[in-house]
């Protein structure tokens, strides 16, 4: 993945390829910036709350920050580009900041908008995304002014979708709930969790809990559990020298040998070979 930055800007630029081949496919996640998925190649799955829909190349979708989303490919190679915008950064500018930006992001209604590649906001939005690829390359003099102008112009388009397209509102008490269990994961993967304690975190049956993991992430609880600590020990993996051994504890994998099965299961490879690769 091909990350870019515009030096002090709240705004990141991902270039990524998704295919089935990629191990360990990214979580259900969600965030505090506005996301916006430009699909450059191929097609993809968005997956937003309850929905699930397909992005083909030219595809624009806007998701609105604290919505739980994932991108995965069933079996084409896609690649796309991710654009996260902090909001906030506008909103020293009082007045635009709550006239324009704030009934955008607060919209309880609006979880995310798909476009059609013809559209013709999803086709300047794809352009400007371009452009700031092309400007994060090149760094001319001054380019993160220039950076601020392009978001500004993408905002816009935002802004004018938002309040013109049909908005595609799926959010429930069942997200709630899944950003609280999906909370307690990330606080405490390292203990000794499992059903029981995170159903207990969201306040419901342990089946209730399977059935909103699957609604949301489409996974179990203990696969999404498993999955997140096997990210945090890949990162261990390359930026510590711990051994193996502490890394599975610290992770929550009591036995070693079992945290090795799930690792090379996960990214075909053993975490010897990952952290040597």
């Amino acid at each position: 993945m091909k990350t870019f930055t515009f030096e002090t800007l709240p705004v990141t630029l991902a270039e990524r390829e998704i295919n089935t081949t990629i191990p360990h496919q990214e979580l259900a996640h969600w965030h505090d910036t506005l996301e916006l998925i430009q699909v450059k190649q191929g097609q993809m799955h968005c997956h937003v709350n309850e929905s699930d829909f397909l992005l083909k190349k030219g595809d624009i979708c806007i998701i609105n920050q604290d919505q739980v989303h994932r991108i995965y490919s069933d079996d084409t190679s896609c690649l796309v580009h991710t654009l996260s915008v902090d909001p906030m950064m506008l909103s020293s500018i009082h007045e635009l900041y709550h006239q324009l930006i704030l009934p955008i992001i607060s919209d309880q209604d609006f979880t995310h908008i798909r476009m059609h590649g013809r559209n013709s906001h999803a086709h300047l939005i794809s352009n400007l995304m371009d452009d700031l690829q092309i400007l994060a390359q090149e760094k001319p003099s001054g380019y993160a002014l220039q950076a601020l102008a392009y978001v500004s112009m993408i905002l816009r388009q935002v802004y004018i979708v938002h309040n013109d397209e049909p908005l595609e509102a799926d959010h429930d008490e069942d997200l709630r709930i899944q950003k609280k269990m999906a909370t307690f994961i990330y606080e405490h993967y390292g203990e000794a969790i499992g059903l029981s304690e995170i159903a207990q975190a969201g306040g419901i049956s342990r089946s209730k809990c399977s059935t909103v993991f699957k609604k949301y992430t489409e996974t179990s609880p203990i696969d999404f559990l498993n999955a997140y600590r096997l990210e945090k020990a890949a990162a261990l993996l390359k930026n510590t020298h711990a051994s193996i051994a502490d890394i599975a504890f610290s992770c929550g994998f009591n036995q070693q040998s079992y945290f090795n099965r799930l690792f090379l299961r996960e990214y075909g490879i053993t975490p010897k070979g990952y952290r040597n690769a």
